[in-house]
């Protein structure tokens, strides 16, 4: 019998090293990225922990103007407003959009924000579309759920989620192009730094009201 219980436990050791050498290889930490869109120009900050991500939109003048808290594990997002002390539930009402798309992964490579990345282009002539990615790998599982969970419609995410093998990678650089070369829009990551972040950026902050729609 003791033999017995001695190996479950050695099993049961196995099994939780192993899931935690897996939660050990994630990626955590805050991604600095902008989006341009013409002339618009806009600063995200991405704070990852495990299933939980904090997306903060900041101004140029560096405040912090809105802010989604998203959970891919039960596939929930809240939105906060930092100057209004509220929040409120994000439904996802949106059905999936279907593309065509072909994928080519060209094996060139570019250094990034201190990450070695290869480019990735994706093509979608009925969309008018070609978008440019420039991946690194870091284990950065928490993106495509990231972009399942928000089910975005624009094309630097569609496009993205047709690439098969894609799990553990994340776009540095992203240029969205009519199939005429005109630019669209582009993500560009400005900045990685790895550390554990605070569970409280995760939760809804004290003295918050929820918003209700009349």
């Amino acid at each position: 019998m003791r033999t017995i219980t001695r190996t479950f436990r050695t099993i049961g050791l196995g099994f939780a090293l192993s899931a935690s050498l897996v939660n050990a290889q994630s990626f955590e930490g805050v991604i600095e990225f902008t989006k341009s869109t013409g002339p618009v120009v806009t600063a995200y900050r991405y704070y990852i922990k495990g299933d939980h991500i904090r997306i903060e939109e900041v101004s140029s003048r560096g405040e912090v103007q809105g802010i989604m808290l998203v959970d891919t594990h039960d596939k929930t997002v809240i939105a906060l407003s930092p100057e209004r002390k509220l929040y409120m539930d994000v439904p996802n009402m949106r059905l999936p959009k279907d593309v065509e798309t072909t994928v080519q992964k060209t094996g060139d490579m570019r250094d990034i924000a201190g990450y070695k990345c290869e480019k990735w282009v994706v093509k979608g002539p009925k969309e008018d579309r070609m978008i440019t990615y420039w991946v690194a790998a870091d284990e950065f599982n928490f993106f495509i759920p990231l972009l399942e969970t928000l089910n975005r419609k624009d094309e630097q995410a569609v496009f993205f989620l047709e690439i098969t093998g894609a799990a553990g990678v994340f776009p540095m650089l992203g240029i969205e192009q009519k199939t005429d070369g005109a630019e669209v829009s582009r993500l560009e990551v400005t900045k990685v730094v790895k550390g554990v972040q605070k569970p409280g950026l995760f939760e809804i902050p004290a003295g918050y009201n929820k918003f209700e729609r009349n």
